[in-house]
């Protein structure tokens, strides 16, 4: 009796040459390094060189900061699948509750600081507690969230701007540490990151994960040292301003929290795949409540220096879109859509080049509508660009 044949595997068709490029991580991070520096080089000649002035490049950070700590907490929502559509109106609430407090009833700066993190925290924990208890979609959560916070915004101003905030506030968003100290902060951060990328290969070496010590190093080296050497030249005029190290810092937290942490590890299992995540006894509802109110944490740190930067709280206009450009930011910076994929570096860099953009085109006068198409052509692109890896990822698997 002859055997019954076995059934043939279904053909898997082969990647296309675009999908193995887009595949890589490092590859996708060193491609968006290279699309900003196409984009600088681009605006250095359309702008006859004004675009890469050491005044313009200042100019070009800060207005990316309060965009990029927005977007800080935005990677953290994504990548378990969670969105935030209420961080600008958001921001601008604590914005009034700082600046009533400083302005309207002269209390110590340092006093309405604290009371603006504990709003924060408050304002994330009420949202998580309708996502995790009562099991309200993010989307529609926060949305509610970016019409209500708005709204008691306006009420307490009446729809007037509070200004001026107090001269110690608004250093957090003028105020620049001396260049030689700044200089010797550069060298240092930059010391402590080489000697932990050596340290971490030297492991990996160790552990026989890392195949090529010379290659990875240098290719782990190689932007930062660009980036610490194009700092220092910046920072040799006036220094670096405090809200670059705000962002600095702040940037820095997350990504050891992400990456270096059990929770930031169970985030990352949540968002890749939520029902395994549960059954392997990570409390999800307590993970998702808990990085909410640390998004709360994020509109307040975010709200105290929007305030301080505009010095006041423009209750109708602050913080406008800031949810979109965060979103972007992340999207383009490598955050997947569908969760559990997601650096906060990588979103840092998604608002720099967002924010080049708008930049270069405004020294150059373009219209806004232009620069809006090409914001948004550039995010579909960053789009595009995480289905191809997604499905690429798929078809390996």
């Amino acid at each position: 009796m002859s055997q019954p044949s076995q059934p043939i595997a279904a053909p898997v068709a082969a990647p296309s040459a675009v999908a193995k490029l887009l595949s890589s991580r490092s590859l996708r991070d060193s491609t968006l390094l290279l699309v900003l520096a196409a984009i600088w080089l681009f605006f250095y000649f359309a702008t006859n060189g004004t675009f890469l002035t050491q005044r313009n490049l200042i100019l070009l950070a800060l207005q990316t900061a309060i965009v990029g700590l927005a977007a800080i907490s935005a990677v953290m929502l994504i990548v378990t699948r969670n969105f935030d559509l209420s961080v600008g109106s958001a921001v601008a609430l604590i914005g009034v509750v700082v600046a009533l407090l400083t302005v309207k009833f002269n209390v110590d700066p340092i006093v309405a600081v604290l009371v603006c993190v504990g709003a924060g925290l408050l304002m994330g924990a009420w949202q998580g507690w309708w996502v995790t208890r009562m099991k309200v979609s993010s989307f529609i959560v926060t949305l509610a969230g970016m019409l209500y916070f708005r709204g008691i915004s306006m009420i307490a101003t009446n729809g007037a701007t509070v200004a001026p905030l107090p001269a110690g506030l608004k250093q957090i968003a003028t105020g620049f540490l001396p260049p030689d100290l700044s200089i010797v902060l550069i060298l240092v951060a930059f010391g402590l990151f080489a000697a932990f990328n050596v340290f971490e290969l030297r492991r990996g070496l160790a552990l026989g994960i890392v195949a090529n010590f010379k290659g990875d190093l240098i290719r782990a080296l190689l932007p930062s040292l660009a980036a610490a050497i194009a700092a220092i030249w910046l920072a040799s005029s006036k220094g670096v301003p405090y809200l670059i190290v705000l962002v600095a810092v702040c940037a820095i937290a997350a990504d050891i929290l992400m990456r270096r942490t059990r929770f930031g590890v169970q985030l990352y299992a949540i968002g890749g795949n939520p029902e395994a995540a549960r059954l392997s006894g990570i409390n999800v509802d307590r993970m998702i409540f808990i990085n909410f109110v640390i998004a709360g944490l994020g509109y307040a740190i975010t709200g105290v220096a929007l305030t301080a930067r505009v010095s006041g709280a423009i209750a109708g206009s602050a913080g406008l879109f800031l949810e979109l450009d965060a979103i972007a930011a992340a999207i383009i910076g490598g955050t997947s859509l569908s969760g559990g994929r997601g650096r906060v570096f990588g979103a840092l860099v998604g608002a720099l080049l967002m924010g080049s953009l708008n930049n270069g085109m405004s020294l150059m006068n373009v219209p806004t509508f232009y620069q809006d198409t090409a914001r948004g052509i550039v995010l579909l692109l960053a789009v595009a660009i995480d289905q191809l890896s997604r499905r690429r990822s798929t078809v390996v698997r």
